[in-house]
């Protein structure tokens, strides 16, 4: 539980900066002695490789399931008898097969099935979102929130939409917005915009708007707005809610919400672990294969360009941003800060893919904390892409 009490920390502190201050270094000597002798990484050197920076799209975008091979093949569900490997000595879960049936049919959204040790989720029936929506998950997506922000240096990524924000009369869409989060951070340094957000989540949503800083959330799963409404529309990490037939169309959808000439901004993470010891290649082939077969897609940073494609004769001016984002301690304080969140995730994920897996919840609970032992000890890494483009006129 260290590492989560830091990541805690770090939020708090990542707080203190404003966007101008990102890549200045915290001390404490708390966390200097956590990364003791691991490389010291300061904020703005997130981005692992200046080679995977790119401005212009300029390789040949594969379809979903050539560039996800090309990217980390899967991991084959094949029979493999428990072994005792890493530090800790545990035994390493290796499932043999998902099942196949609570992977695909088990459902948050049925306050009927939660039992004692299950979290609150939301509960609109058309819903394919699989994490949970109480308190324990806004923390994380705070967390996150900070990881992102020190990623991409500043909450938002576009250089025009920085400059939409600083004018009155601007509107602002936050999509998949939770609490609103990620809006008040804005809307605390660029006050004069309206904002606006709208989430599958009920509870989170919760304050009236006069209590949110006048940001109005709505509590919805489709954009009811009319067309051309907002100047800059924002959607972070909606890849565990988001099935890959789906997403075209909702591109569709923000584009249509988006005023000619106005920005689109969208962030997506694959969700593996690359550089994975035995715990985490454990972990990551029961995902993919539990998401699979829910139509979500574990490469979603990996083929949002390929998303963006699909609408392309919609938009223009075309900009992408793939980072690496440390896990664990050799980060250091990046990387503290994204293994925290990165193991609140897989908790909350706990009650779907203990029984997709066919183990207890402690024996997850086991290998989450190996998973997270194993970040440090192999230097894991996410990757993270950022695109953001202009509706034509």
């Amino acid at each position: 539980e260290m590492g989560i009490q830091q990541s805690k920390f770090l939020a708090k502190a990542f707080a203190k900066f404003n966007n101008n201050t990102l890549d200045t270094r915290i001390k404490d000597e708390s966390l200097d002695a956590a990364a003791k002798d691991s490389p010291q990484i300061t904020l703005q050197n997130v981005i692992v490789s200046e080679s995977l920076k790119s401005t212009k799209i300029t390789t040949k975008i594969a379809s979903p399931s050539q560039s996800a091979a090309a990217s980390e093949p899967p991991q084959s569900l094949t029979p493999i008898s428990s072994e005792t490997v890493g530090t800790s000595g545990k035994k390493l879960v290796r499932p043999a097969f998902v099942n196949a049936l609570e992977a695909k049919q088990w459902n948050p959204n049925n306050p009927a099935s939660w039992d004692a040790e299950m979290r609150e989720y939301h509960t609109l029936a058309e819903s394919d979102y699989v994490l949970p929506t109480d308190a324990k998950e806004q923390d994380r997506l705070e967390m996150q929130h900070y990881v992102h922000r020190a990623a991409f240096n500043g909450d938002i990524i576009s250089p025009a939409a920085k400059k939409l924000v600083s004018s009155a009369g601007v509107k602002v869409l936050d999509v998949g917005c939770a609490n609103g989060f990620w809006l008040q951070c804005v809307a605390k340094a660029n006050p004069l915009p309206e904002y606006h957000g709208v989430d599958i989540s009920e509870s989170l949503i919760g304050a009236p708007p006069s209590e949110n800083g006048g940001i109005q959330l709505v509590f919805g799963n489709v954009l009811e707005d009319p067309d051309n409404t907002f100047d800059y529309v924002h959607q972070r990490l909606l890849v565990l809610g988001m099935p890959r037939e789906k997403f075209p169309n909702a591109l569709r959808e923000l584009i249509r919400v988006t005023k000619p000439g106005g920005w689109i901004e969208l962030v997506e993470a694959d969700i593996v672990c690359y550089n994975a010891g035995p715990y985490n290649k454990t972990s990551g082939t029961a995902l993919f294969d539990a998401m699979h077969r829910r139509g979500l897609d574990t490469y979603a940073a990996t083929n949002l360009p390929w998303y963006v494609k699909q609408v392309a004769d919609s938009v223009e001016n075309q900009e992408n941003i793939l980072v690496r984002l440390p896990m664990g301690s050799w980060g250091p304080q990046i990387g503290i800060l994204n293994a925290g969140s990165s193991k609140a995730g897989m908790l909350a994920m706990e009650d779907w893919m203990h029984k997709s897996m066919g183990i207890t919840r402690e024996e997850y609970r086991d290998l989450a904390q190996n998973c997270y032992q194993e970040w440090t000890e192999n230097k894991c890494f996410q990757q993270c892409r950022a695109v953001y483009f202009q509706v034509k006129k």
